[in-house]
Protein backbone atom coordinates (compact mmCIF):
# COMPACT_ATOMS: atom_id res chain seq x y z
CA UNK A 1 0.00 0.00 0.00
CA UNK A 2 2.99 2.45 0.85
CA UNK A 3 4.30 1.74 -2.40
CA UNK A 4 1.44 2.05 -4.61
CA UNK A 5 -0.08 5.35 -2.90
CA UNK A 6 4.00 6.24 -3.53
CA UNK A 7 3.85 5.27 -7.03
CA UNK A 8 0.26 6.97 -7.84
CA UNK A 9 1.84 10.14 -5.99
CA UNK A 10 4.58 10.39 -8.48
CA UNK A 11 2.20 9.73 -11.09
CA UNK A 12 0.38 12.66 -10.09
CA UNK A 13 3.16 14.79 -9.34
CA UNK A 14 4.60 14.28 -13.05
CA UNK A 15 0.68 15.04 -14.88
CA UNK A 16 1.22 18.20 -13.17
CA UNK A 17 4.78 18.80 -14.48
CA UNK A 18 3.69 18.07 -17.96
CA UNK A 19 0.67 20.52 -17.69
CA UNK A 20 2.47 23.12 -16.14
CA UNK A 21 5.35 22.39 -18.95
CA UNK A 22 2.58 22.65 -22.14
CA UNK A 23 0.79 25.63 -20.51
CA UNK A 24 1.12 28.79 -22.13
CA UNK A 25 3.67 31.15 -19.90
CA UNK A 26 2.93 34.83 -19.32
CA UNK A 27 5.06 36.23 -20.89
CA UNK A 28 5.55 39.90 -20.89
CA UNK A 29 4.47 42.16 -24.29
CA UNK A 30 7.22 43.40 -26.33
CA UNK A 31 8.49 47.12 -25.38
CA UNK A 32 7.87 49.52 -28.13
CA UNK A 33 10.62 50.97 -29.67
CA UNK A 34 10.76 54.61 -28.20
CA UNK A 35 10.79 57.63 -30.20
CA UNK A 36 14.09 59.07 -31.23
CA UNK A 37 15.21 62.27 -29.51
CA UNK A 38 17.14 63.71 -32.57
CA UNK A 39 15.97 63.12 -36.68
CA UNK A 40 16.76 65.50 -39.31
CA UNK A 41 17.64 65.07 -43.26
CA UNK A 42 20.10 66.88 -45.33
CA UNK A 43 19.26 67.48 -49.34
CA UNK A 44 21.17 68.88 -52.41
CA UNK A 45 20.36 69.74 -55.97
CA UNK A 46 22.20 70.44 -58.65
CA UNK A 47 21.66 70.95 -62.74
CA UNK A 48 23.55 72.37 -65.44
CA UNK A 49 24.07 73.13 -68.90
CA UNK A 50 26.83 73.69 -71.42
CA UNK A 51 27.47 74.28 -75.23
CA UNK A 52 25.65 77.86 -76.16
CA UNK A 53 24.67 78.74 -72.59
CA UNK A 54 26.62 77.46 -69.35
CA UNK A 55 23.93 77.35 -66.90
CA UNK A 56 24.10 76.11 -63.43
CA UNK A 57 21.84 75.91 -60.86
CA UNK A 58 22.46 74.51 -56.66
CA UNK A 59 20.27 74.38 -53.74
CA UNK A 60 21.39 72.77 -50.28
CA UNK A 61 19.59 73.04 -47.38
CA UNK A 62 18.67 71.03 -44.12
CA UNK A 63 16.14 70.03 -41.05
CA UNK A 64 16.91 69.20 -37.47
CA UNK A 65 14.48 67.83 -34.81
CA UNK A 66 14.87 67.40 -31.12
CA UNK A 67 11.73 66.08 -29.82
CA UNK A 68 11.45 65.89 -25.82
CA UNK A 69 7.89 65.49 -25.39
CA UNK A 70 5.74 67.21 -25.20
CA UNK A 71 8.19 69.77 -26.62
CA UNK A 72 9.65 69.93 -30.38
CA UNK A 73 12.34 72.27 -31.31
CA UNK A 74 13.25 72.45 -34.87
CA UNK A 75 15.86 73.89 -36.94
CA UNK A 76 16.23 74.95 -40.98
CA UNK A 77 17.87 75.99 -43.66
CA UNK A 78 17.56 76.37 -47.14
CA UNK A 79 20.12 77.60 -49.99
CA UNK A 80 19.50 78.28 -53.81
CA UNK A 81 21.90 79.73 -56.66
CA UNK A 82 21.42 79.92 -60.05
CA UNK A 83 23.97 81.66 -62.71
CA UNK A 84 24.27 81.96 -66.66
CA UNK A 85 27.33 82.10 -68.20
CA UNK A 86 29.09 82.74 -64.62
CA UNK A 87 26.80 85.81 -63.55
CA UNK A 88 23.91 84.60 -60.83
CA UNK A 89 20.65 85.16 -62.07
CA UNK A 90 19.13 83.90 -58.87
CA UNK A 91 19.94 83.23 -55.13
CA UNK A 92 17.86 83.13 -51.99
CA UNK A 93 18.85 81.92 -48.61
CA UNK A 94 16.04 81.26 -45.90
CA UNK A 95 16.06 79.93 -42.40
CA UNK A 96 13.42 79.11 -39.36
CA UNK A 97 14.09 78.11 -35.58
CA UNK A 98 11.02 77.13 -33.81
CA UNK A 99 9.37 75.68 -30.83
CA UNK A 100 6.61 74.30 -30.11
CA UNK A 101 4.75 72.50 -27.16
CA UNK A 102 1.65 70.37 -27.04
CA UNK A 103 -1.35 71.01 -24.65
CA UNK A 104 -3.49 68.14 -25.55
CA UNK A 105 -3.37 65.37 -28.46
CA UNK A 106 -4.47 68.24 -30.85
CA UNK A 107 -3.86 71.36 -29.46
CA UNK A 108 -0.13 72.62 -29.41
CA UNK A 109 1.10 76.33 -29.19
CA UNK A 110 4.69 77.67 -30.97
CA UNK A 111 7.26 80.13 -31.05
CA UNK A 112 9.34 80.95 -34.12
CA UNK A 113 11.80 83.09 -35.85
CA UNK A 114 12.23 83.54 -39.62
CA UNK A 115 15.84 84.88 -41.48
CA UNK A 116 14.94 85.24 -45.67
CA UNK A 117 17.55 86.99 -48.05
CA UNK A 118 16.42 87.47 -51.71
CA UNK A 119 18.00 90.14 -53.44
CA UNK A 120 16.59 88.76 -56.74
CA UNK A 121 12.90 89.48 -55.21
CA UNK A 122 14.13 92.84 -53.68
CA UNK A 123 14.60 91.40 -50.24
CA UNK A 124 17.57 92.40 -48.99
CA UNK A 125 17.17 90.48 -45.45
CA UNK A 126 13.92 90.24 -43.68
CA UNK A 127 13.70 89.06 -40.08
CA UNK A 128 10.87 88.43 -38.07
CA UNK A 129 8.87 86.57 -34.83
CA UNK A 130 5.97 84.43 -34.73
CA UNK A 131 4.13 83.48 -31.71
CA UNK A 132 0.59 81.12 -31.97
CA UNK A 133 -1.16 77.73 -31.76
CA UNK A 134 -2.16 75.27 -33.95
CA UNK A 135 -4.65 72.10 -33.76
CA UNK A 136 -4.75 69.01 -35.50
CA UNK A 137 -8.03 68.23 -37.62
CA UNK A 138 -7.01 64.98 -38.59
CA UNK A 139 -3.84 63.42 -36.67
CA UNK A 140 -3.98 59.53 -38.26
CA UNK A 141 -0.49 57.55 -39.22
CA UNK A 142 -1.02 57.90 -42.29
CA UNK A 143 -2.86 61.55 -42.88
CA UNK A 144 -2.39 64.99 -40.90
CA UNK A 145 -4.13 68.09 -41.32
CA UNK A 146 -3.19 70.94 -39.28
CA UNK A 147 -3.95 74.53 -38.87
CA UNK A 148 -1.85 77.19 -36.80
CA UNK A 149 -2.65 80.87 -36.41
CA UNK A 150 0.04 83.18 -34.74
CA UNK A 151 0.82 87.19 -34.51
CA UNK A 152 4.34 88.54 -34.74
CA UNK A 153 6.56 90.75 -35.69
CA UNK A 154 9.10 91.44 -39.39
CA UNK A 155 11.45 93.84 -39.90
CA UNK A 156 12.69 94.47 -43.45
CA UNK A 157 14.92 95.53 -45.33
CA UNK A 158 14.82 96.10 -49.17
CA UNK A 159 16.72 96.20 -51.89
CA UNK A 160 15.45 99.77 -53.00
CA UNK A 161 14.10 102.48 -50.05
CA UNK A 162 14.23 102.06 -46.96
CA UNK A 163 13.67 99.40 -44.34
CA UNK A 164 10.40 98.93 -42.19
CA UNK A 165 8.52 97.64 -39.37
CA UNK A 166 5.07 96.04 -39.53
CA UNK A 167 3.30 93.54 -36.92
CA UNK A 168 1.51 90.79 -38.70
CA UNK A 169 -1.02 88.25 -38.39
CA UNK A 170 -0.06 84.86 -39.74
CA UNK A 171 -2.67 81.50 -40.78
CA UNK A 172 -1.12 78.24 -41.89
CA UNK A 173 -2.15 74.88 -42.68
CA UNK A 174 0.28 71.63 -43.22
CA UNK A 175 -1.35 68.56 -45.36
CA UNK A 176 1.09 65.10 -44.78
CA UNK A 177 -0.43 62.27 -46.51
CA UNK A 178 1.62 59.09 -46.66
CA UNK A 179 -0.11 57.00 -49.73
CA UNK A 180 2.78 53.86 -49.04
CA UNK A 181 5.51 52.31 -47.33
CA UNK A 182 7.73 54.56 -49.20
CA UNK A 183 6.29 57.67 -50.37
CA UNK A 184 4.59 60.69 -49.37
CA UNK A 185 2.90 63.83 -50.07
CA UNK A 186 3.08 67.26 -48.42
CA UNK A 187 1.75 70.54 -48.64
CA UNK A 188 2.37 73.93 -46.41
CA UNK A 189 0.63 77.01 -46.90
CA UNK A 190 1.21 80.00 -45.02
CA UNK A 191 -0.48 83.60 -45.33
CA UNK A 192 1.27 86.75 -43.69
CA UNK A 193 -1.06 90.20 -43.31
CA UNK A 194 0.97 93.82 -42.62
CA UNK A 195 -1.96 95.18 -39.74
CA UNK A 196 -0.51 98.43 -40.75
CA UNK A 197 -1.46 98.09 -44.69
CA UNK A 198 -4.22 95.36 -45.30
CA UNK A 199 -3.00 95.11 -48.89
CA UNK A 200 0.58 93.94 -47.93
CA UNK A 201 0.64 90.38 -47.62
CA UNK A 202 2.43 87.43 -48.33
CA UNK A 203 1.85 83.85 -49.49
CA UNK A 204 3.71 81.15 -49.89
CA UNK A 205 2.97 77.23 -50.63
CA UNK A 206 5.45 74.28 -50.76
CA UNK A 207 4.08 70.76 -52.59
CA UNK A 208 6.85 68.31 -52.14
CA UNK A 209 6.78 64.62 -52.99
CA UNK A 210 9.22 62.01 -51.46
CA UNK A 211 10.10 58.53 -52.14
CA UNK A 212 12.18 56.47 -50.32
CA UNK A 213 15.30 54.74 -52.63
CA UNK A 214 16.82 52.80 -49.47
CA UNK A 215 16.61 53.24 -45.61
CA UNK A 216 18.69 56.54 -45.97
CA UNK A 217 18.37 58.36 -48.89
CA UNK A 218 15.25 59.66 -50.70
CA UNK A 219 14.51 61.22 -54.17
CA UNK A 220 12.30 64.80 -53.26
CA UNK A 221 10.51 66.75 -56.04
CA UNK A 222 9.01 69.86 -54.45
CA UNK A 223 7.47 72.69 -55.99
CA UNK A 224 7.40 76.74 -54.25
CA UNK A 225 5.17 79.23 -54.79
CA UNK A 226 5.70 82.89 -53.51
CA UNK A 227 3.47 85.73 -54.11
CA UNK A 228 3.82 89.49 -52.73
CA UNK A 229 1.50 91.64 -53.08
CA UNK A 230 2.97 94.63 -52.57
CA UNK A 231 6.49 93.96 -54.04
CA UNK A 232 9.47 95.78 -53.98
CA UNK A 233 9.15 98.87 -56.63
CA UNK A 234 10.19 97.54 -59.72
CA UNK A 235 10.21 93.64 -58.98
CA UNK A 236 7.49 91.23 -59.92
CA UNK A 237 4.98 89.82 -57.92
CA UNK A 238 5.60 86.14 -57.96
CA UNK A 239 8.61 83.91 -57.44
CA UNK A 240 8.79 80.42 -57.86
CA UNK A 241 10.81 77.28 -57.41
CA UNK A 242 11.02 74.16 -58.98
CA UNK A 243 13.78 71.29 -57.89
CA UNK A 244 14.51 68.01 -57.65
CA UNK A 245 16.32 66.94 -54.60
CA UNK A 246 18.17 63.73 -53.18
CA UNK A 247 18.02 64.00 -49.39
CA UNK A 248 20.08 61.51 -46.68
CA UNK A 249 17.53 60.82 -43.58
CA UNK A 250 19.34 60.53 -40.04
Amino acid sequence: MPFRRFVLSLSLLCAAAAAAAQAPCPCPAPTPTPTPLWTGNAQLSYAGTSGNTDTSSFGAGFQLFYKPSPWTFSAEFAMLRASTDDIVTAESYAGKLRASRDLTARIDVFAEGIYYRNTFAGVDSRVGGTAGAGYKIIDEKSLLLRVEAGIGYTHEDPVIGDSFDYAAARAGLNFAWKFSKSAQFTEDVSFTDDLDNSDDWLFRSTTALAADLTSIFALKASYIYLYDNVPTPGFKKRDTITSIALVAKF
